[in-house]
């Protein structure tokens, strides 16, 4: 029966991506209201795959809170907004940043998660991106290349 249930979690939450992948902007970040829904499939897509227990959602989702919010004054101090108008070096610089952050959350999340899960989470935030992309970019052919949804259609 949970099996049933985190399956149709799942299924539900890949649903609801396919309607909002054009909330993330192609080359910028989200914001606003479309940041939020993006955070809460997020959310859905993490807690879905990685299965946790109660007990560790609870432990888990601060320190993981902590980590996205690192990561995102991160990226606000290299301005993302366009990511051409950064150097190679700066590029570089952001890489290592991002690496060392998840060097230091790794034990933490081991601690909660154990090992296995950690690997896991780590390729999840990958998995999580490519979908959004892979759905955007179906949006937009569908929308013979414009962004956002067809006319008529509300978002």
């Amino acid at each position: 029966m949970k099996k049933i249930l985190m399956n149709t979690a799942i299924i539900i939450a890949v649903m609801i991506l396919g309607t909002i992948a054009q909330a993330q902007p192609p080359h910028g970040r989200p914001d606003g209201e479309k940041g939020e829904k993006i955070e809460a499939l997020r959310i859905a897509f993490i807690s879905g795959e990685l299965n946790l227990s109660p007990q560790e959602a609870e432990k888990f989702w601060p320190v993981y809170n902590q980590f996205r919010a690192e990561l995102k004054t991160l990226h606000q101090n290299f301005k993302m907004q366009d990511k051409t108008q950064l150097s190679a070096e700066q590029q570089l610089d952001m890489e290592q940043k991002k690496l060392d952050l998840k060097k230091k959350y790794k034990g933490q999340f081991e601690t909660v998660l154990g090992k296995e899960k950690v690997n896991q989470l780590y390729n999840l935030e990958q998995k999580f991106h490519e979908k959004l992309k892979e759905m955007r970019d179906q949006r937009q052919r569908q929308n013979g290349g414009r962004q956002g949804p067809p006319p008529g259609e509300k978002f």
